[in-house]
């Protein structure tokens, strides 16, 4: 069974006014994002947003400014995906949020145990940013087992540099397969994953 995580698709990530935003990039994957969540959901396999949400004092504001406080506009989820999250899909009973504190959506986050609740064997990664919380998050799946699927048109990061690297690292040493939405649809509607 086939799962996407979408990984810190927040306002302070990816907003032109966001704290710690990867700017354009971020913006870009925003259509990106909404096509596989919409197709992932559709297919009735799990969608799980697992999304910073940080206290005010949170220790991780000694290395990076202040971003994603609980209940704070830049915890939301940005953009379209954010408008259809609070719309279109509220309360789709295949739609999960989590909070996290760490970059790895699997530290201390029920995201094992929920993709484990739904049988899920691949976990197909969107979101921000691509060398940090979604690169942590492909090692976190890779170690428990699961067969890991980046959706390189749907992450985006701070620094373009950064996001070849990561692509090619999750590649290489989480043997991540790099995929595009569409061709993830595609194995969505044969019932494969690809």
């Amino acid at each position: 069974m086939e799962a996407l995580v979408v990984v810190d698709y927040l306002n302070d990530f990816a907003h032109p006014e966001g704290a710690l935003t990867a700017g354009a990039p971020a913006q870009a994957i925003d259509a990106a994002i909404l096509r596989a969540v919409r197709a992932f959901l559709a297919a009735e396999r799990p969608v799980i947003f697992v999304s910073d949400a940080h206290a005010e004092d949170d220790p991780e504001f000694r290395l990076w400014p202040r971003h994603a406080v609980k209940g704070t506009w830049g915890a939301e989820v940005y953009g379209r995906t954010g408008e259809a999250l609070k719309e279109e899909f509220r309360g789709h009973p295949h739609l999960v949020h989590l909070e996290k504190t760490k970059y790895d959506a699997f530290f201390g986050t029920d995201l094992e145990r929920v993709l484990n609740a739904h049988e899920a064997t691949d976990v197909y990664l969107a979101g921000i940013n691509t060398s940090i919380c979604v690169m942590a998050t492909a090692q976190g799946a890779y170690f428990r087992g699961f067969r890991v699927h980046v959706l390189e048109d749907a992450v985006a990061d701070l620094d373009a540099e950064a996001h070849r690297f990561a692509l090619r690292h999750m590649a290489g040493i989480h043997k991540a397969a790099l995929v595009t939405v569409d061709a993830a649809i595609r194995a969505l509607a044969a019932g494969s994953p690809r």
